[in-house]
C-alpha cells in the first residue's frame, strides 16, 4: 500500500484512488462493511505506520463538500457507503490504560471525519507477559471470552458492554509485579545481545 499523495483527485471525481495497489481490493471491502474494526499495537501513542497509511486512504470514501455536523465542518460519506461504526483493538506493553488515551482519541476523531459511529475499543495494556500467561494456563482465558463476547455484543446490538470491555483491559498483575518482571526480561534480553 502506498501512502496517500493528498492530492484529493479521489474525493474530486470517482472515489477511487488514482494509485494502483492493495487499496483496490480493501477499499470496495471497507465501502461494503457495516462495522470496521482498527486494531493495531499502540507505537509511539498511535497507531502503526502502516495503520495510518491505511487510514489516510480511505479518503475516497468521502465527498469533497463539506457539511455541519455536530458543530464542526466535515465532509459527507459519500452514498453508497454502508461503514457506520467504528471499533479500535489494540495492545500495548505498559501497564496504565491511560496510555491509550491518545490513540483511543484519534479513532474518535478519524470516526467522526469519515461519519461513522466510534462505538468503543478492546484495550489490552501490559500485553507483552499475556501470551506467556495463557500458555502457562495462568488465569487469562476470561480476556478471551470476553473479547469474544464483545463482538457478539457488536454484531447482535451495535455496541458492547462496558463490563465486557473493562474485562478484556483488567490488570493481569500488580503494577509492580509487572515493574519487576519487565526489567528482568529486559535486562536478561538485553544480556544475550
Amino acid at each position: 500500500m502506498k501512502p496517500c499523495r493528498g492530492d484529493c483527485s479521489c474525493m474530486r471525481t470517482t472515489g477511487k484512488c488514482f494509485q494502483e495497489d492493495d487499496m483496490n481490493w480493501l477499499l470496495p471491502k471497507v465501502e461494503d462493511a457495516n462495522i470496521l474494526v482498527l486494531a493495531s499495537p499502540l507505537y509511539c501513542d498511535g497507531v502503526t505506520g502502516p495503520m495510518k497509511m491505511f487510514m489516510d486512504r480511505l479518503v475516497p470514501v468521502i465527498h469533497l463538500t463539506m457539511e455541519i455536523r455536530d458543530g464542526h465542518l466535515r465532509h459527507p460519506a459519500r452514498k453508497d457507503m454502508n461503514l457506520e461504526k467504528i471499533v479500535l483493538v489494540s495492545n500495548c506493553g505498559f501497564w496504565e490504560i491511560d496510555n491509550f488515551d491518545p490513540i483511543v482519541a484519534h479513532i474518535k476523531a478519524f470516526s467522526k471525519n469519515i461519519n461513522a459511529e466510534y462505538v468503543g475499543e478492546l484495550l489490552r495494556p501490559h500485553g507483552h507477559f499475556f501470551r506467556a500467561m495463557l500458555e502457562n494456563d495462568m488465569s487469562v482465558n476470561d480476556v478471551i471470552e470476553s473479547a469474544r463476547q464483545a463482538g457478539c455484543q457488536l454484531v447482535e446490538n451495535g455496541k458492547m458492554s462496558s463490563e465486557t470491555i473493562a474485562n478484556v483491559s483488567r490488570p493481569l498483575m500488580s503494577r509492580d509485579a509487572f515493574l519487576q518482571m519487565a526489567n528482568q526480561n529486559l535486562l536478561s534480553d538485553q544480556n544475550q545481545e
